[in-house]
């Protein structure tokens, strides 16, 4: 009887726990595990990162508002759709899947940034956390989607006519792409602002045309790897948000 009373007991308080969380908090998990598990099935991610991603998820969804979980969300369903559109007609190097050395390049800023909103909750943090997710997009889009292009790109530091896939090449297409990325990342942030939500998307595209910039001067040399590059990028993206919040907003 003692047993069972002790069963109870512990039921209970598993119950209790589920019950303490938030229907919607429950609802973004449960968009984790599908979203994350589609795209270890359709090797958009491999297995290490699958288990980044829903871990990375799994902390926004519980910690954090939600529209901190819906730039995530967008984030992730835009560069997975472009990282697997018209796959085979692209150079792409994480065809088993992108590792987590590369999700982390990109994401280990806003990542940073989350971890100081913990202790210090200023809007200026979730913009620093919001800019680097928006370059992220912005740079991801553009690579994938730009290489589709119908002609060649430029190089950003000198406009000469390269090869599609040359690191630093940039393309019209591209770059349009990459600002509307940068935008729809940016868009949960018009909750705190629409002139906030502008500016995410205006320096989340400078991140990315930064990216360019690093990968012609430096990464087209061998001087640095894809994953230094955006690592880079997306951290003077954070960077610069903390500066335009303290200047602008």
């Amino acid at each position: 009887m003692l047993h069972r009373r002790s069963d109870c007991g512990q039921n209970m308080e598993i119950t209790n726990m589920i019950i303490s969380v938030p229907l919607i908090n429950l609802a973004a998990i449960f968009i984790c595990v599908l979203l994350v598990g589609f795209g270890y099935i359709k090797k958009i991610l491999d297995e290490k990162s699958a288990i980044f991603t829903f871990s990375f998820s799994l902390y926004f969804s519980l910690l954090f508002p939600l529209y901190w979980f819906a730039s995530l969300m967008i984030l992730y369903i835009l560069t997975s759709f472009a990282t697997k559109y018209k796959r085979n007609y692209k150079m792409v190097a994480h065809k088993k899947g992108r590792k987590i050395k590369n999700l982390m390049s990109n994401l280990f800023p806003s990542l940073l940034f989350s971890f100081i909103y913990l202790v210090i909750p200023h809007p200026a943090i979730y913009f620093a956390f919001l800019c680097g997710l928006s370059c992220a997009c912005a740079d991801t889009l553009a690579s994938e989607i730009g290489q589709l292009s119908r002609k060649n790109p430029r190089l950003i530091t000198t406009l000469e006519e390269v090869k599609t896939g040359t690191e630093g090449g940039v393309s019209k297409l591209g770059l349009l792409i990459g600002l509307i990325g940068g935008l729809l990342v940016s868009l949960p942030g018009a909750y705190l602002g629409f002139k906030l939500f502008l500016l995410a998307t205006l320096v989340g595209f400078i991140g990315c045309n930064i990216d360019s910039y690093i990968g012609a001067k430096f990464e087209l040399e061998g001087k640095c790897s894809n994953e230094t590059t955006n690592l880079i990028a997306t951290t003077s993206s954070a960077v610069l948000g903390l500066i335009v919040f303290v200047l602008l907003l």
